[in-house]
């Protein structure tokens, strides 16, 4: 499984993306930060229909996605990311 952070950047919301990153990595959680108004971002939140920043998406190897947290009041903490991720 990975887990996809979602976030816009120069927003306070960026700061949240990336500390949730680093805590991610710390949980041995796969994880990508990605840019909400990239390409890769935009196709993602089309994807799975993410419409709050930043977000977390947990997706399974074929594409399924198991979880997502969108809104900075939402965010997951990393290790009930990592408990899902396990699963």
């Amino acid at each position: 499984m990975i887990a996809y952070v979602l976030y816009n950047r120069n927003t306070p919301a960026e700061r949240t993306a990336a500390d949730l990153m680093k805590r991610l990595k710390t949980e041995q959680v796969e994880a990508e930060l990605l840019d909400a108004d990239s390409p890769r971002g935009i196709q993602m939140a089309e994807s799975y229909d993410v419409l709050g920043r930043p977000a977390v998406v947990l997706v399974k190897a074929d594409g399924t996605p198991l979880q997502i947290w969108q809104g900075e009041d939402s965010l997951p903490s990393p290790s009930d990311v990592a408990y899902l991720a396990r699963q």
